[in-house]
C-alpha cells in the first residue's frame, strides 16, 4: 500500500494479490496449513465481491437512491476487505478503484484462467 499525500489531498494505491486459482489438490503437499491459507483467500475474495456488489456492482442497477444509501455493506468479512475499505468506498466520485485478472495463456492452466475470468465478470 503507497499513501501519498499532496496539498490537502491524500492519494492511495494498494495492490493485492488474490490468487484464488491456486486449489488445493493442485498442491504437491496436501499439508493442513495450505488448506487454511486457501480457504482464506476463497473466503476473502468472497467477502471482497460481496462488497462491490453492495457498493453498486451489478446487482444494484435500477435501484433507488435510497436504497442504495440503506443497504449493508459486509466489509468486516474479511480482513481483506477491512483493508480495502477506504479505496472502496472513499469521497464520491474521486474514488476509483480497479480490478486486473490475470490468466494464463497455457494449456494446461485454462480452467484456472476461466474461473479468474469468471470471478472478474461476477464482479
Amino acid at each position: 500500500q503507497i499513501n501519498l499525500r499532496q496539498g490537502g489531498h491524500l492519494s492511495k494505491l494498494s495492490f493485492v494479490d488474490l490468487a484464488g486459482s491456486e486449489w488445493f489438490n493442485d498442491s504437491v503437499a496436501h499439508e493442513k496449513e495450505t488448506a487454511l491459507e486457501g480457504a482464506e483467500i476463497n473466503k476473502s475474495l468472497l467477502s471482497l465481491k460481496e462488497c462491490i456488489r453492495a457498493l453498486g456492482g451489478k446487482d444494484s442497477y435500477g435501484l433507488k437512491a435510497e436504497e442504495k444509501a440503506n443497504r449493508h455493506i459486509p466489509f468486516r468479512g474479511s480482513k481483506l476487505t477491512r483493508l480495502l475499505k477506504d479505496s472502496l468506498v472513499g469521497t464520491p466520485g474521486a474514488c476509483k478503484t480497479l480490478m486486473i485478472a490475470q490468466v494464463s495463456p497455457a494449456s494446461g492452466a485454462w480452467e484456472h484462467s476461466l474461473n479468474t475470468l469468471r470471478y472478474a465478470d461476477r464482479v
